[in-house]
């Protein structure tokens, strides 16, 4: 479907995921998708597509989220560059997509859409997505309100769909890779794997930080807005979690958040005093390496890991 070597996926990760990032990972067999969300305008996506294109000739996708906390309503606008742009794989995410999707699959583009339960699965397909990114509430960003890991959300989703589910939220391993893919799946998403590889623009000082990070060095943040985002504690998640359980309104919460300029602070290295979204799978990561180090390794943790598995009711019998 996405004529890609490997079925690894990198997700579109605010103000990460922009040419470089993005062209390293397809380089290296997997498909990676820019993030419109932080460009603010269709000329900057536009000269993210330019600019990738300059450094791989392998496909990519555009990511464009629906949510209603994007600060633009560019949606059609970014769907413009895409289709004079010839980007041929988009990824929703966010609400309802589906007159977004008509305008896509009348051009012929492959919708995958983001969903965190079987339900919204369901309806994306039925709005013409022809994959469906299941994310499990492991994962960094926004793992949906209801709080199912994705061991059970997505055999619950395979069964649910007859369209490809791509795994995601908490996978960074050849074995997680492994085992989602024993369970339906057909390809995997990550975000926090590819967050903290050499091409990632994450300030040193941020990178070194989360490789020491443990899985319970996490946090939901935004849960009394319904608006449910894991990131890395720090002494921001620490505010919002005191301000949300005195029942502070929302623009109280969001008075001093840095959002606006989250890239900047990824740069500058700020660690401590702006959301980093990352998801529970940060505890099996301790090294920093390049994509295609990573993919490869993941590559041969899951083909020892299927070379290993025996059926017990069968022993060594054929």
């Amino acid at each position: 479907m996405l004529g890609i070597e490997y079925p690894i996926l990198c997700g579109g990760l605010f103000g990460l995921s922009e040419s470089k990032l993005v062209s390293s990972v397809c380089n290296a067999g997997g498909l990676a998708f820019l993030s419109s969300n932080h460009l603010g305008s269709k000329e900057a996506l536009r000269q993210q597509i330019r600019r990738t294109k300059e450094l791989t000739n392998r496909p990519f996708g555009v990511n464009i989220s629906l949510l209603s906390e994007s600060k633009k309503n560019l949606t059609n606008d970014y769907i413009d560059v895409i289709m004079e742009e010839n980007v041929r794989v988009v990824e929703t995410a966010g609400n309802n997509p589906t007159q977004y999707i008509k305008r896509l699959k009348d051009e012929n583009i492959t919708v995958l859409h983001k969903a965190t339960t079987a339900r919204h699965a369901v309806k994306a397909e039925s709005a013409g997505a022809d994959a469906i990114v299941l994310v499990g509430y492991a994962a960094a960003g926004h793992p949906g309100m209801e709080e199912v890991g994705l061991f059970v959300n997505l055999p619950e989703t395979v069964r649910a769909v007859h369209v490809p589910v791509v795994a995601a939220g908490g996978i960074c391993t050849g074995a997680g890779m492994a085992g989602a893919f024993l369970m339906g799946a057909e390809a995997v998403l990550m975000g926090t794997a590819f967050a903290v590889t050499k091409e990632s623009s994450f300030h040193e000082n941020i990178k070194r930080k989360l490789i020491q990070a443990k899985s319970t060095d996490t946090v939901v943040v935004f849960k009394s807005l319904r608006n449910a985002f894991r990131c890395l504690k720090n002494h921001e998640t620490a505010r919002i979690l005191e301000l949300e359980r005195q029942h502070a309104p929302a623009e109280e919460i969001f008075r001093n958040l840095a959002s606006g300029d989250a890239k900047k602070c990824y740069l500058e290295g700020d660690a401590d005093n702006i959301l980093i979204p990352i998801g529970q799978g940060i505890g099996l990561i301790d090294h920093i390496v390049s994509c295609k180090e990573l993919i490869n390794g993941m590559m041969i943790q899951y083909k020892a890991c299927l070379k290993n598995l025996k059926d017990p009711g069968l022993g060594n019998e054929d």
